[in-house]
């Protein structure tokens, strides 16, 4: 059975980096991309972590998350990155400070 998963997530991860690498082989070389297309796309990544984060934050198994840890820990990290404008520092003491809060029992 374990066999079977490794492969699945080989596969998975074979995929995922032709998906990834066709994207460079097609666009990539001496063509330049539209300007309204480059803003787009770097906007992709913040956006999917957003939907990430936002999830995470406010729903649990697909119920209302109540005000808690995880919240007052999203609070942290806002803070820190509006101040520190660094991702490290950001991650790092939102991480810090939801551990603090779960185990300080909230």
């Amino acid at each position: 059975m374990t066999l079977t998963a490794f492969i699945v997530f080989t596969l998975a991860a074979i995929g995922t980096y032709a998906i990834r690498l066709s994207g460079i082989v097609l666009l990539g070389g001496d063509r330049e991309l539209p300007p309204r297309v480059s803003k787009a796309l770097a906007l992709v990544a913040p956006a999917a972590m957003a939907a990430i984060v936002a999830n995470s934050l406010f729903l649990d198994a697909g119920e209302w998350r109540a005000f808690g840890a995880w919240h007052i820990a999203a609070i942290v990290a806002v803070a820190v990155a509006l101040w520190k404008r660094s991702m490290g520092w950001t991650l790092s003491l939102g991480a810090l400070a939801f551990a603090a809060l779960l185990l300080a029992g909230l």
